[in-house]
């Protein structure tokens, strides 16, 4: 099971890469419409192996320069794959070891910081401090865009059914297995999804324009809801109390029954449970 960090399997899904293709060809029609002309300098933020850059570059289109990279991940392991996967995409790549809300400002600025579905897994004060030196970060007009499909608003209604007949499964799992909960356990606040309106307020107060906030839904299938409920903050917040290691495993065997009983069926009758993802994108005043 992954650290609560390790996303890099759910990132190489093909529902993953489609619906971050689609978000990303959105925020640079925003760009392009804006009026920018050419890319200097990108920061790509918790970028684990590089999944959310690399589909960035391969849609900016060619008149729009080769930029410089910089990624910033708290895994060196991560950093490194990367580094394999990017170098020759750009002009220069770098990275950096750290979390983003303890980063170094540095004095070159940034064209651009991207920060793929991975806001949500912080606390509320680590979030505004990390969009506070993302801010400081950017050059004037410089753009910021992030998205997250963990967030308040993330589950259609009629999806819900899904999650309850999951988690009930799950239960049944860890108390067959003697596994019990701790009552007085207390929920992570980085296990908490927060609204639409938190974060367009979050970029907001830190002095960024709100140029952007849209949802795109986006089907997942198994292998992908598997990879989703062995994240332990998804585990922390759908099983409260039960101790993270067994809830992730006990929620990724009740993924099977629970697309069973409550799936939708694509055209070739493989089943899915719909998700919305939020996009922004924000802007620093020139």
């Amino acid at each position: 099971m992954d650290s609560g960090y390790n996303f890099e399997s759910f990132a190489e899904t093909a529902e993953y890469h489609r619906v971050n293709k689609k978000i990303i060809a959105n925020w640079i029609s925003l760009m392009t419409k804006a009026g920018v002309k050419r890319i200097g300098r990108i920061l790509d933020v918790a970028t684990g192996i590089g999944t959310m850059v690399q589909l960035f570059l391969h849609e900016l289109p060619d008149d729009l320069g080769r930029p410089d990279v910089l990624c910033l991940d708290k895994s060196k392991g991560a950093l490194k794959v990367a580094n394999r996967k990017l170098k020759t995409m750009v002009n220069s790549f770098n990275t950096i070891h750290s979390p983003v809300q303890s980063m170094e400002v540095l004095n070159d600025r940034f064209s651009i910081v991207l920060w793929g579905n991975g806001i949500h897994n912080l606390s509320g004060s680590d979030q505004r401090e990390a969009v506070i030196r993302i801010g400081k970060a950017l050059e004037p007009g410089g753009w910021f865009f992030f998205n997250s499909a963990f967030y308040k608003e993330s589950r259609p209604k009629d999806t819900m059914s899904f999650y309850r007949y999951q988690v009930k499964c799950a239960v049944k799992i860890l108390r067959d297995k003697g596994v019990s909960r701790e009552r007085n356990n207390s929920r992570a606040e980085a296990a908490e999804y927060r609204s639409k309106q938190y974060y367009s307020n979050l970029v907001q107060k830190a002095g960024l324009r709100l140029q952007d906030m849209e949802e795109v839904s986006a089907p997942l299938y198994r292998r992908a809801w598997e990879y989703i409920s062995g994240f332990r903050n998804y585990a922390r917040g759908a099983l409260h109390g039960y101790p993270v290691g067994e809830a992730q495993q006990a929620l990724t065997s009740a993924v099977a029954p629970a697309l069973e009983k409550y799936g939708e069926k694509d055209e070739e009758g493989n089943l899915y449970i719909p998700r919305r993802w939020l996009t922004i994108a924000a802007r620093l005043g020139d």
